[in-house]
């Protein structure tokens, strides 16, 4: 199978350099010290028994979440300057008299950020796994948790090349992808709590919510601890009538990939030279 040469050009760019190596080694240890915090918080600082193994569960949110939270700072930093800054570097034009289709252009610089991304996911593995050791929670839902994490990614990558790309500074770039990220994951929050208080119901509000990040892998976290109620948001969508389970997880993924494609194809749209002209 050939590789996209956008993403074989990026992936060697980040080896050659030490600021990836950093950045992983920075992540590491923001994980390691949110996991030490947690320890400590749920044994305190007497003796672990077999009869508190079960304990250990709450270490997969917990650093799950700060995983997430990482990533979801880091992604827009990374896509930001994707396309802006080749037309900041005065490559952009010289990119596009290539053989390379807008499309692949655009594909190219969203996989060589789920690759990095995906580092970061894998790195996170070994803090992850101790959480585990008790048997309460299935190897399934770690599993699970990758796949949702590289939708998640996937998305957020498409976000941030449609704002590269319609952005020609990659500042600009950053700050309009931060508040579309801002709008997915407040935003919809907000509007659905609005029509609650006016509608007593939801009208849109339940759409909105299949792409919220927080409700996402609240569920995750709440179906993986054998309760659906463990989670606040998930104990609200209950009374909201919304049967968040499984079924929503499988409708969010599709979503999140299906609206991720759009931003892409109109990334590409963006970019292309002969946009709109006859030939």
């Amino acid at each position: 199978m050939q590789v996209n040469p956008i993403t074989k050009r990026e992936i060697k760019i980040t080896a050659r350099g030490m600021r990836f190596f950093i950045e992983i080694l920075v992540f590491e240890v923001i994980l390691m010290l949110t996991f030490i915090v947690a320890l400590n918080s749920i044994f305190g600082s007497g003796n672990v028994s077999s009869s508190d193994y079960n304990r250990f569960s709450r270490l997969f949110p917990t650093v799950a979440i700060a995983e997430l939270i990482i990533m979801s700072f880091v992604i827009p930093v990374m896509t930001g300057a994707a396309i802006s800054g080749e037309k900041e570097r005065q490559t952009f034009d010289i990119m596009l008299t290539t053989a390379i289709k807008p499309f692949q252009i655009v594909w190219g610089k969203l996989l060589s950020v789920i690759v990095r991304i995906m580092m970061f996911a894998i790195a996170a593995i070994p803090l992850m796994a101790v959480s585990f050791v008790s048997g309460s929670i299935s190897w399934g839902v770690l599993f699970a948790y990758i796949g949702m994490v590289t939708v998640y990614a996937f998305f957020s990558a498409s976000i941030g090349i449609f704002a590269s790309s319609v952005c020609r500074k990659s500042m600009t770039a950053i700050i309009f992808s931060f508040v579309i990220l801002f709008f997915v994951t407040l935003g919809t929050l907000l509007i659905a709590f609005f029509e609650m208080v006016i509608f007593s119901k939801l009208l849109f509000g339940s759409l909105l919510l299949l792409i919220n990040p927080v409700m996402y892998f609240g569920i995750l976290f709440s179906i993986a601890s054998g309760s659906e109620k463990a989670f606040s948001l998930v104990k609200s969508l209950d009374s909201m009538e919304i049967n968040a389970n499984a079924g929503w997880l499988i409708a969010a993924t599709f979503l999140y990939i299906v609206i991720a494609i759009l931003f892409m194809v109109f990334s590409a749209r963006k970019i292309n030279p002969v946009k709109g002209k006859k030939v």
